[in-house]
C-alpha cells in the first residue's frame, strides 16, 4: 500500500504562497478567501464614468464584489466565484445587473484592474450562507439605483407598489450593503452597516459607495490596504 506523503507547515506555507495570476506579483499571493469577503475594485480602463466616480467619492476604489465560493478543490470549486452589480458606462443599456463571475476576471489583467480585499471577520458559518442566499435571489436583477420619485409613487400608490417590489434594483455597493444587512440578526445589524448609521435599509442600498466600504471599520483589509 502506497505511503501517504506528509508535507511540514513550511511546506504548505510555500504551497500557498504560488502566484498564479499577474496581479499577486505586484500586491504579493491571495490570502485564502471566504465567502462573505468584499473585493474592491479599481477600472484603471473604465472611462469617464469610472474616473468621475472616483473624483466624486476621493475613493482609489470604484466598484465593488463579493466572494460567494471560495476555491476549495475537495468540493469541486477550482477558482474563488464572485458575485456583483455591473454598469458599464452611463447609458441605460449597459447596465447588465447582477452577475456571477471568476475573481480571476480581475487578477489577470493588472494593466485594466487592481483590486483589494475587505473581511467582516466576526461572521460565523449561518450568517454566510445566508448573505450567499440573498445574493443568489437577486441575479440578473437589473443595475439602477431606487429614485425618490419611485419611492413616492410605492408610497401613495398600492398598484405601483407591488410593481415597485417585483423590480428591485442595485447599485454594487448597494446590493453588498444590503446582503449584509438582511443576513444580520436585529442585534447584529448595526455592525454590518457601512456608512454612517442613522438610515433605513433603502436608503442604504441608494447612497452606500465603494469608498464607504473602503473606509468602513465594519470589515478590515486582508489583502492590499488602500
Amino acid at each position: 500500500m502506497r505511503a501517504r506523503l506528509k508535507f511540514s507547515p513550511i511546506e504548505k506555507l510555500r504551497e500557498r504562497a504560488v502566484v498564479r495570476f499577474p496581479l499577486e506579483k505586484i500586491h504579493g499571493p491571495l490570502p485564502e478567501l471566504k465567502l462573505g469577503d468584499i473585493i474592491l475594485v479599481r477600472h484603471k480602463r473604465g472611462g469617464l464614468m469610472r474616473w468621475l466616480l472616483r473624483q466624486v467619492t476621493r475613493s482609489y476604489w470604484d466598484h465593488i464584489a463579493l466572494i460567494i465560493f471560495p476555491k476549495n478543490e475537495t468540493k469541486g470549486y477550482g477558482a474563488d466565484i464572485l458575485i456583483e452589480a455591473i454598469q458599464y458606462g452611463l447609458m441605460t443599456s449597459l447596465r447588465r445587473g447582477i452577475e456571477i463571475h471568476r475573481l480571476e476576471k480581475y487578477l489577470d489583467d493588472p494593466d485594466k484592474f487592481d483590486i483589494g480585499i475587505k473581511r467582516v471577520a466576526w461572521l460565523d458559518d449561518g450568517m454566510r450562507n445566508r448573505i450567499r442566499a440573498f445574493l443568489l435571489m437577486n441575479v440578473d436583477t437589473p443595475y439602477y439605483p431606487i429614485s425618490s420619485v419611485k419611492l413616492f409613487m410605492a408610497w401613495i400608490s398600492k398598484g405601483y407598489r407591488r410593481m415597485f417590489f417585483r423590480r428591485q434594483r442595485f447599485t454594487c455597493s448597494g446590493l453588498i450593503q444590503k446582503a449584509f444587512y438582511e443576513a444580520a440578526d436585529w442585534e447584529q445589524r448595526s455592525k454590518v452597516i457601512f456608512r454612517n448609521i442613522g438610515y433605513t435599509p433603502i436608503q442604504l442600498q441608494d447612497i452606500t459607495r465603494p469608498d464607504d466600504i473602503a473606509i468602513s471599520d465594519a470589515c478590515e483589509w486582508v489583502w492590499n490596504k488602500r
